[in-house]
């Protein structure tokens, strides 16, 4: 009887640091988009029903513990690039518009926030951001291909590097539907139109 009561006690201790850390982050996720970056670690602890050596445990700081949702988002940002098609102008603009917003635009907004404070973050928001464009610049290349763009205004990575800046500017949803407009003519806008926009 032991031999199977051993295993068990045994599985739900290595369950339980698991188990505190997605308690941990979930907390962070709420309380970082509730309150921004300023949330104080005794505030996540609590919303997590842990103690602060548990947070310590899991991470050295707070702004480890950024870093790591920071990262989520981008892998979230960069799996839904690989994924993007191209059915219509609109369509694209549209998804990509809710893929930029985030997966939580209040979270997206501490992070930007995290990024002007700390260093740290900042720097390593320059290192996933540069990715991030190198995948949405491909994935407009291949929306283009698909929608047969030939000579596009804007080369795929300048289109990118645009569209990630108006992004951080838009995340208010009240300016989705310009920032979509304005995506759907970064690009897709063939240079041809462009020229003669400007004649």
């Amino acid at each position: 009887m032991s031999g199977l009561t051993d295993p068990t006690i045994a599985g739900r201790a290595q369950r339980r640091p698991e188990e505190k850390r997605a308690r941990l982050l979930a907390a962070a996720r709420t309380a970082f988009a509730e309150t921004g970056y300023g949330a104080s670690v005794h505030e996540i602890c609590h919303e997590a029903g842990v103690g602060i050596g548990t947070f310590y445990h899991q991470f050295p700081d707070k702004s480890d513990l950024m870093r790591f949702l920071m990262d989520e988002e981008h892998q979230y940002r960069v799996r839904s690039f690989d994924t993007l098609t191209a059915s219509s102008a609109e369509a694209f603009s549209s998804e990509l518009a809710r893929v930029l917003a985030g997966s939580d635009p209040a979270l997206l907004r501490a992070m930007i926030e995290a990024c002007g404070i700390d260093e740290r973050l900042r720097e390593f928001g320059l290192e996933v951001r540069k990715e991030t464009r190198d995948r949405l610049a491909t994935a407009v290349a291949r929306a283009r291909e698909a929608r047969n763009i030939r000579r596009p205004a804007l080369d795929a990575s300048t289109a990118a590097w645009a569209t990630l800046g108006m992004s951080d500017r838009s995340i208010d949803s009240t300016i989705t539907e310009v920032f979509e407009k304005a995506v759907a003519v970064l690009v897709f806008a063939e240079a041809d139109s462009v020229e003669r926009a400007g004649a």
